[in-house]
């Protein structure tokens, strides 16, 4: 019985995969990430994905390539389950950062760090499509170099932040105003809260992108990018509109 569902298994694959034979070939390289010294993490993509403005809309591949070996390791669709807990349980190994500075231990991810696993499970516990979900973690692989800011003001061992509560599918989502990873964030007018993980409650410093006065037009969409010093306490934040207006750039630091 065991033996007969394997073939079953093996031979709906291997239509599904001829079936799909020419989307295969079609495929092209969008992005490409070291995985250690011997594996390349490989995102593939269609053509038309590749010049898309929103590529995370088209279906995309992820192949483990040896490069010793030159064997196809792991063959992922950005929407596998698979994959998906591989990220959650391992997201380190996809973080090509030496560990051999100080500094770098004070970056947080959901393999490291009980309380960003605790709001990844929230996010993923309050979404209504899990498939929808994956793709969207997903979308961040592979990985840019040096797109994890090392600073530890983002040690969520030490601060957590501040956080904007949107509604999706009649479902509260939990989004931060500020990630060591995202640098693009939506701004608002009110400072950025960092408050002590050690002393509940404890409000240890404020960030505020922006003018000092203030938006004079609270309806204009504002996107901020910050920038942190990795060991020093300085930062700059850098307030952008859609409309053409001059960025705003502020320099922040602990006096």
């Amino acid at each position: 019985m065991v033996v007969e569902r394997g073939k079953k298994r093996v031979q709906c694959l291997k239509k599904k995969f001829y079936f799909h034979f020419q989307d295969y070939i079609d495929l092209i390289i969008w992005k490409v990430q070291f995985l250690d010294r011997h594996h390349l993490l490989i995102k593939f993509g269609s053509v038309d994905g590749g010049v898309s403005r929103n590529a995370d809309s088209h279906p995309s591949f992820f192949a483990v390539y040896n490069m010793e070996t030159t064997e196809i390791v792991a063959f992922y669709q950005n929407s596998a389950d698979e994959l998906y807990f591989l990220f959650e349980l391992f997201s380190d190994h996809f973080h090509v950062s030496s560990k051999s500075s100080l500094h770098m231990n004070f970056m947080s991810s959901h393999s490291n760090n009980i309380h960003a696993l605790e709001q990844l499970k929230c996010t993923k516990n309050k979404t209504t499509n899990f498939s929808q979900f994956v793709k969207k973690m997903m979308a961040s692989l592979p990985f840019s170099c040096q797109s994890q800011s090392p600073s530890p003001y983002f040690d969520q061992s030490l601060f957590r932040f501040d956080e904007k509560v949107t509604s999706h599918d009649n479902r509260a989502l939990i989004d931060p105003l500020i990630s060591a990873i995202d640098r693009h964030r939506q701004s608002t007018d009110h400072p950025i809260k960092f408050i002590s993980r050690r002393q509940p409650n404890i409000l240890k410093f404020k960030m505020k992108p922006g003018p000092e006065a203030g938006s004079t037009d609270g309806r204009t969409k504002k996107i901020c990018s910050f920038l942190f010093h990795p060991i020093l306490p300085l930062a700059l934040s850098v307030q952008q509109t859609l409309f053409l207006q001059a960025s705003v750039v502020n320099i922040h630091f602990r006096r």
